[in-house]
């Protein structure tokens, strides 16, 4: 994987999703907050909260195999899990971002090496913010965090998905017990062949027969 193509949103993309920040979000009159996480020597995986007004969902899509070690644009196999939440639990964790967005210095320059990185946007009608920034780099934004990562490890059943918030959790510091998994069943893979275009409409036309369907 090329660095340049090594973005949230060719992440998001890889699992299924449409894109970083959806559309959708920039039209609607609540909020929706979502966050990537690129773990040096784990799967990526995208955590996206949701306020309905009356509730608020959390979404957790986990890679089961890492994107950067692709040599090119794929669609991964993911674990993904929904939960509930009060609608002060979103403000909480909302404000956390904020607060996170607005401690950032972004002409403050650093080298990552190992550990993890992390790109944030909070998206509704009225305002986009986006903060993206390494653990252990702001305070602010590693609170955000752990705050999300430690709701999501509580609120989610599903084993993969535990593990895949776990080994996110790990690099923050938080000591999460691991799940024991079933077998996965074998996956097939499928070479595509032509142009990067011919490639990505191929991919898109699948998506949406997947939609359908669903």
């Amino acid at each position: 994987m090329r660095l340049e193509d090594y973005t949230a949103d060719a992440i998001c993309r890889a699992m299924g999703l449409d894109g970083f920040i959806e559309p959708a979000w920039e039209q609607a009159e609540n909020p929706t907050l979502r966050v990537v996480l690129t773990p040096s020597f784990h799967p990526e995986l995208c955590i996206t909260f949701t306020s309905t007004g009356d509730t608020a969902i959390l979404s957790v899509v986990a890679l089961a195999e890492q994107f950067w070690a692709q040599k090119s644009m794929v669609y991964l196999p993911t674990n993904q899990e929904q939960c509930a939440f009060s609608p002060e639990i979103f403000q909480e964790v909302q404000g956390l971002l904020r607060e996170a967005h607005t401690a950032f210095n972004p002409e403050r320059r650093y080298v990552c090496c190992d550990g993890m990185g992390s790109e944030s946007c909070l998206v509704s009608r009225s305002e986009t913010k986006r903060l993206c920034a390494h653990i252990s780099q702001l305070e602010q934004a590693d609170r955000f965090l752990r705050r999300l990562l430690d709701l999501a490890w509580e609120s989610c059943h599903d084993p993969r998905v535990q593990n895949a918030l776990a080994h996110g959790a790990w690099y923050l510091g938080i000591e999460c017990p691991m799940r024991e998994v079933p077998d996965r069943e074998p996956v097939t893979r499928l070479a595509v062949l032509g142009t990067p275009q011919e490639r990505q409409d191929l991919f898109d036309s699948l998506k949406s027969r997947k939609k359908d369907k669903g």
